[in-house]
């Protein structure tokens, strides 16, 4: 009988793995942090802190500023932003708004000049409502949609119009079961839609988000 023998396998090596240097591992952390510092600088580039001019009261297109209507407010905002500096207020008191302005709003050069209000293809309506015909809680810069109803009889029934207006102004009754005037912005063309109904009292006013 002939006995075969076994020759035993040599073990292969095991793959040889490199382990980082020093030196590199120190200039991955450079990197990382070189990079912490450029985003955070960008960002710190990116806003400015300032004391700026803000109105204490909404102001109607026009007026002419006091000191009174301003007061100093710390901000931070981007470049892009041409905000009024807090020491600036001697320069703009007694100039006049160009657009209206509501309480807390910031002052920036755009606000200042000759009154440009409202804008080519807008108008301004007022409209009267009765409690119950709009949100008591309304007020210059909200956004309403404005419907009207009609009164007539059906062979003269108009269908109802709805509009979007942004609220300007709006004069609260001393009387709480008198109607309030509610100044609206809105494009002229819509305007013309809501002028005589709102003129009937036949509209109501509905909050909307911005």
């Amino acid at each position: 009988m002939v006995k075969s023998a076994l020759k035993p396998m040599k073990p292969k090596p095991l793959p040889f793995i490199t382990r980082p240097g020093a030196g590199r591992v120190l200039l991955g952390g450079l990197v990382v942090m070189g990079c912490a510092f450029a985003s955070t600088t960008i960002t710190m580039r990116a806003e400015v802190a300032a004391s700026a001019l803000a109105v204490q009261s909404d102001l109607p297109v026009g007026h002419t500023l006091s000191r009174h209507d301003l007061s100093t407010v710390s901000v931070t905002v981007g470049p892009s932003v041409r905000f009024v500096q807090a020491d600036r207020v001697q320069e703009v008191v007694g100039r006049r708004l160009r657009v209206p302005m509501v309480a807390g709003a910031l002052l920036t050069e755009g606000n200042l000049g000759n009154p440009t209000y409202p804008q080519p293809g807008q108008a301004l309506i007022g409209v009267a409502v009765k409690p119950g015909q709009y949100p008591p809680d309304i007020g210059p810069g909200d956004r309403v949609a404005v419907s009207t109803v009609s009164d007539a009889t059906d062979s003269q029934r108009t269908a109802p119009v709805s509009v979007t207006a942004v609220v300007t102004k709006i004069d609260r009754p001393t009387e709480p079961q008198n109607p309030a005037v509610v100044t609206l912005l809105l494009p002229h063309a819509q305007a013309r839609l809501v002028a005589a109904p709102a003129a009937q009292g036949l509209t109501t006013l509905m909050q909307v988000a911005p």
